[in-house]
């Protein structure tokens, strides 16, 4: 196995990871709202890769939206802020969450490359941060071997883009290194080894995903 990013020519390599949390029972509005916006985000170049909702926790989603570069997002992104869909909703969508970090990441896995398919069965989602930026290829590497000795091998992974924001209107978490790992839910995932676990700041969070509409990986 060997660690190597997406090429641009491959799916949407760059993915912005939304982890919105609504205003109590708003999650549904706030879905309906998003799905209202997609022609226009379609039609500036932004691509949904998937919508989902966290098992347990009725007012958080998880949204993934790909670009074929970064370039490409900047284009996207400001061409889809100066639509008059955008400028009607803004108010709404802010007025529905409580709070909302997207992290800027490209993706590893599938060498094939991203793209949404059809489907309705829940993923996991292994979200881990790094001690060090520089740790995230041995810790892919390893992970990926962890999981597939359990007959879990990731059907994505992404890792944080060490790369400046340069759409202001989308802020970006900034100074974590953070590796997300999407599975197929067939168990439970595996516990990690003391290496693994010492290149991490805190424990992984593991998330259960249901898809909000039929779209999984």
């Amino acid at each position: 196995m060997n660690f190597t990013w997406i090429p641009a020519e491959k799916g949407h390599p760059i993915v912005e990871f939304h982890d919105v949390r609504t205003e109590k029972a708003q999650s549904e509005h706030y879905l309906d709202l998003i799905d209202s916006l997609g022609a226009a985000l379609a039609f500036s170049g932004a691509h949904d890769l998937g919508q989902f909702r966290v098992a347990g926790h009725p007012d958080r989603l998880i949204l993934l939206r790909g670009f074929a570069s970064i370039p490409a997002r900047r284009q996207a992104l400001e061409a889809f802020h100066v639509t008059q869909d955008w400028s009607h909703q803004r108010a709404n969508a802010a007025s529905l969450v409580r709070n909302a970090e997207v992290i800027l990441t490209r993706a590893v896995t599938p060498a094939a490359g991203i793209r949404a398919l059809r489907g309705d069965e829940p993923i996991t989602a292994v979200i881990s941060e790094l001690r060090f930026a520089e740790q995230i290829g041995s810790y892919h590497l390893w992970l990926r071997l962890l999981l597939r000795k359990a007959r879990m091998d990731p059907m994505a992974a992404f890792a944080t883009l060490e790369a400046v924001n340069d759409v202001p209107a989308v802020p970006v978490v900034k100074n974590r290194s953070q590796h997300i790992a999407l599975i197929r839910s067939t168990g439970r995932v595996p516990s990690l080894p003391p290496e693994l676990r010492n290149m991490l700041r805190y424990p992984p969070e593991i998330l259960t995903l249901e898809p909000a509409l039929t779209l999984v990986w």
